[in-house]
């Protein structure tokens, strides 16, 4: 097959075409879905109803030599680490942020085949006593890694096991500055094609992440997806590599470097050479972020924390069957009913667990500065499962304080919508004009799981979604609260604004038509259900969820 160019339609050899597994490469898409940065429900619901079609649609493209890949979706989603304030105050200093993604259906399917492909041979290729993130689960696994918590552990213990070597003194804690903004995408392939990956593949994996960065100089890959997380964790290999051949002993996770040093000089000269090598690879370090440290601080660092997590696992393991239970870092929620009811609602059977260890572990947040988030990623799914009101005044306190936690914050009060506060407290939120356009998000998402609606919560959606300066995500999110949750009025309101909304959004609109009554539903069927390539997807998931009804 011709060489593809940049920007330009490709197909793909019909050997590769058979080869791929694109069932799995699915159920891998569905899976990740559950982590995404950006809530899209409509998305959802087409990857669940309209899978084979999504498959057919591609496989086609790629046999006529017409795939052209679309148009991400980012939005700005806050970080842990905050701008220090110089002068006393009471007030955080504001979050730094990261684009977060998520790729049309087709462009996903593809993104997440191709790294399918690459990640038996980047598995052969990882020095895994070196890197611990992002580890490979069964190949047959719908699921593409291990658990979080299992590679942080493994991680957790290499560190130890180093920092007790009688021969290391110091430690060199490294963080790399903008790491998968910064990445170049020509040294990937380059690097990926030296380990053997087919270059009928990664011509193809190259057109797809050039086509995603648009103008900026093919640097850096889209963050919050599987198939960027095995790629980013990859492409530091050859710095793995240089460390062994220098004989220092390190650790890794994704771009966060261990190294373990005999002495304070030892770890200069040793950054005369590191850092050389990184500029290499187009990639600096966050002075703000890296430090050296004497070993025995590390050694001291979260011993009883850990400890805790660890009578947390063992108490929550021996209630749950082993497949239900990752004990994660995080929090993997399914936010929508994949058959399409009106609000996602928690199942009845839900097991009540027993929850003295995690509780004890929560309540010892104040004793950690610093591993506050970690602790809540933690504890908050387990509450969740458990239907434990436990943690409700602590998330309603820290709503604003800590933004990097909506997401998490938002899935655990889902739970909890019956409360008139929590409720109340939701639409406070979505009109309250200081948070991110990813919290507001985040916000909508557990109210939209609710099965009536919230008191003033259909007003304040349609407010959103009617303030163009807000992002695309946001507005979307708004428009199916609206239309699940608003009178004949707001869904009027709706249909007058649907000629000027992105694809995306009236895509939104469209998938909000399923709760309407029955003449409007049908009028919208007629008049959008053709509109788009992502309305047509969408169109056929709701057909298949009539005919399994």
């Amino acid at each position: 097959m011709a060489k593809v160019k940049p920007g330009q339609p490709f197909g793909l050899d019909p050997e590769w075409i058979q080869k791929i597994d694109w069932q799995q490469a699915l159920a891998r898409v569905t899976q990740d879905l559950r982590s995404d940065f950006v809530y899209s429900p409509h998305l959802s619901f087409v990857y669940a109803k309209a899978g084979d079609q999504i498959l057919a649609q591609v496989k086609k493209e790629l046999e006529d030599g017409k795939f052209s890949p679309g148009v991400p979706m980012t939005i700005e989603v806050p970080k842990t680490f905050r701008i220090q304030v110089a002068v006393p105050s009471k007030r955080l200093g504001p979050s730094y942020s990261r684009p977060g993604s998520i790729l049309l259906p087709k462009d996903r399917l593809l993104y997440q085949a191709l790294a399918d492909q690459a990640a038996p041979i980047i598995d052969v290729k990882t020095d895994h006593d070196r890197s611990f993130s992002h580890r490979l689960a069964k190949g047959d696994s719908p699921t593409m890694f291990v658990p979080t918590r299992t590679c942080w552990s493994k991680l957790q213990k290499a560190n130890a096991d180093y920092a007790k070597q009688s021969s290391v003194k110091y430690i060199l804690r490294l963080d790399i500055a903008n790491f998968f903004g910064s990445l170049n995408q020509h040294t990937l392939i380059n690097v990926l094609n030296d380990v053997g990956y087919p270059s009928a593949l990664s011509s193809r994996l190259e057109c797809l992440l050039t086509g995603y960065v648009g103008e900026r100089s093919s640097r850096g890959i889209l963050q919050g997806m599987c198939p960027s997380d095995l790629l980013g964790n990859f492409y530091l290999t050859p710095i793995d590599q240089f460390l062994k051949e220098l004989n220092v002993p390190s650790a890794r996770y994704v771009d966060d470097l261990y190294l373990f040093v005999e002495s304070v000089d030892a770890a200069e000269q040793l950054l005369r050479k590191l850092i050389p090598e990184l500029r290499s690879y187009d990639l600096v370090l966050n002075e703000a972020k890296s430090k050296i440290m004497p070993a025995s601080a590390l050694i001291a660092e979260e011993p009883d924390l850990e400890k805790l997590f660890n009578t947390a696992v063992e108490e929550i393991s021996a209630q749950i069957e082993e497949d239900d239970f990752d004990a994660d870092y995080g929090f993997q929620s399914e936010w929508d009913d994949a058959d399409g009811d009106e609000g996602g609602d928690l199942d009845d059977d839900t097991q009540e667990l027993e929850l003295a260890a995690t509780k004890l572990l929560f309540d010892s947040i104040s004793e950690y500065p610093g591993y506050e988030e970690n602790i809540e990623r933690f504890c908050l799914p387990l509450f969740a499962r458990s239907r434990s009101d436990y943690a409700v005044a602590h998330v309603l306190d820290a709503f604003r304080k800590r933004p990097s936690m909506s997401q998490i914050y938002a899935a655990y009060l889902v739970g909890f919508l019956n409360d008139h506060d929590v409720s109340i407290f939701l639409v406070g939120e979505l009109e309250d004009s200081s948070l991110m356009d990813w919290q507001k998000m985040w916000v909508l998402a557990a109210l939209l799981q609710a099965k009536e609606e919230a008191v003033g919560g259909a007003k304040a959606a349609l407010d959103v979604f009617q303030d163009a300066s807000r992002h695309e995500a946001l507005r979307a999110a708004a428009a199916i609260y609206v239309g699940r949750f608003g009178d004949h009025g707001r869904r009027k309101s709706l249909r007058t604004m649907y000629p000027s909304s992105s694809p995306y959004i009236q895509a939104a609109i469209y998938f909000s038509s399923r709760t309407w009554p029955t003449a409007e539903r049908l009028t919208a069927s007629n008049s959008w259900g053709a509109h788009s390539p992502l309305n047509q997807l969408l169109t056929a998931a709701m057909d298949s969820g009539k005919k399994t009804k």
